[in-house]
């Protein structure tokens, strides 16, 4: 699937879904818990809130209302820098990627076995050489 449209919010706002059903909470008592509007949970979806400031405000406020932690959510809505973890399996990380349709997915994965090749000839050579 292909991010058109999407803001640089929208992973959070992904997020805000799964916790609303996992919850069984309507976007009406999100509203009433994070005093953000449903305009502007919207709007983290596609056009994102230009305003850094307020959107880290209403981020936060989100967060807290659904008990995200902060710091995952700042990074989930483009706010603060993902650090990588290194002992994340690239294999596991596509599998599990809701964003990949099984085509993408086999793609990456074939990418993966290229590279990997690669790499086996490198350190072949090098010993050799």
């Amino acid at each position: 699937m292909a991010n058109r449209g999407r803001g640089p919010s929208y992973p959070f706002w992904a997020r805000i879904q799964r916790e609303i059903s996992e919850q069984g909470i309507t976007l009406r008592e999100l509203v009433k818990r994070s005093e953000v509007t449903h305009t502007v949970i919207g709007s983290l979806a596609h056009s994102g809130i230009r305003d850094r400031a307020a959107r880290q405000r209403n981020v936060i406020a989100l967060a807290k209302a659904l008990g995200i932690p902060k710091s995952e959510a700042l990074q989930l809505a483009g706010l603060a820098p993902v650090k990588p973890d290194p002992r994340v399996d690239a294999r596991e990380a596509i599998r599990l990627d809701p964003e990949l349709d099984d085509e993408q997915k086999d793609a990456l994965f074939r990418l993966l076995d290229v590279f990997a090749r690669d790499r086996k000839q490198h350190q072949a050579n090098e010993q050799t050489g």
